[in-house]
């Protein structure tokens, strides 16, 4: 789905204050819309990371008041993921110091899952280069205002609205639904559907593309009733994205949920968390 083929509505809703956490049972913190930011200091020059040798080496960031963690047991902790990626060799751990040049000296893959504060304008600065020069980032949106431009950066729009669907609901719950319509990609290769459970929408444009994306009768749920009324915007949204970007790839998936301990085993969450980790380990 792309940026030129959205009409103005859709685009000028990417703009509005996100309502509500993505389930009851995990409610985040409201983000307001306008989210200061730092003064930009002066870019650093772009330079070649550290070339990696041994085990790839996966960091998770916790410097963003992520809500749930990569080493808890809870049912929405990410533990079971992190896990898995521990089983293909990788060496895994944690960064809770603001995104650097320095924090991603030797990082193959940085994973930024579910923050609720905004990631600085040098942190993407910082980021950027990274993927410029052979990193990969995953982001796992669990409110969408701290990751907004982050993402767009690379392509990728998020909206500030929950969608919700009409076909293949989970339990008959509007905003709990499975994902089918999977465009071919490494990320989606033998996925056969994703769960969501609460999920924002995504828009892509420039290399970005959407791999998986709701059907044509999902809609965005601007008052927040669960059920579709006059007048809300109806259409297929972008549910996960990936990009290419100099040397590195990024995927963004607007659910957090299918890593989490609690979805991961639903449809085929746990398929495309492999897919996405052999993606970033494949030569470009």
């Amino acid at each position: 789905m792309r940026l030129n083929g959205i009409t103005t509505i859709i685009a000028s809703l990417m703009l509005a204050a996100p309502l509500y956490a993505q389930t009851p049972e995990a409610a985040a913190p409201i983000i307001p819309a306008e989210v200061s930011q730092p003064a930009v200091s002066v870019a650093p020059e772009p330079v070649k990371p550290e070339v990696a040798t041994g085990p790839a080496k996966v960091v998770f960031d916790t410097s963003h008041g992520e809500i749930f963690s990569p080493v808890k047991k809870g049912p929405l902790h990410y533990s079971n993921f992190t896990t898995s990626i521990k089983k293909t060799g990788a060496k895994v751990s944690m960064n809770a110091e603001a995104i650097s040049l320095k924090t991603l000296e030797g990082v193959d893959t940085y994973i930024i899952a579910g923050p609720s504060k905004p990631v600085s304008r040098d942190e993407i600065a910082a980021l950027s280069i990274f993927v410029e020069n052979g990193g990969n980032l995953l982001v796992l949106m669990h409110i969408s205002p701290p990751v907004a431009q982050l993402t767009e950066s690379f392509g990728i729009l998020v909206s500030n609205f929950v969608i919700a669907e009409h076909e293949g609901t989970i339990k008959g719950k509007s905003q709990d639904f499975y994902v089918t319509k999977l465009a071919e990609h490494p990320v989606t290769a033998g996925v056969g559907k994703i769960a969501v459970f609460g999920s924002w929408a995504l828009m892509t444009e420039g290399s970005a593309s959407v791999v998986a994306s709701t059907s044509e009768k999902a809609w965005m749920d601007l008052n927040r009733n669960r059920a579709f009324d006059h007048g809300e915007p109806i259409q297929s949204y972008g549910i996960v994205a990936a990009a290419s970007s100099g040397a590195g790839k990024v995927v963004v998936v607007a659910d957090d949920a299918p890593f989490a301990n609690k979805f991961m085993k639903e449809a085929g969450n746990m398929r495309l968390a492999g897919n996405i980790m052999s993606w970033f380990s494949a030569k470009k």
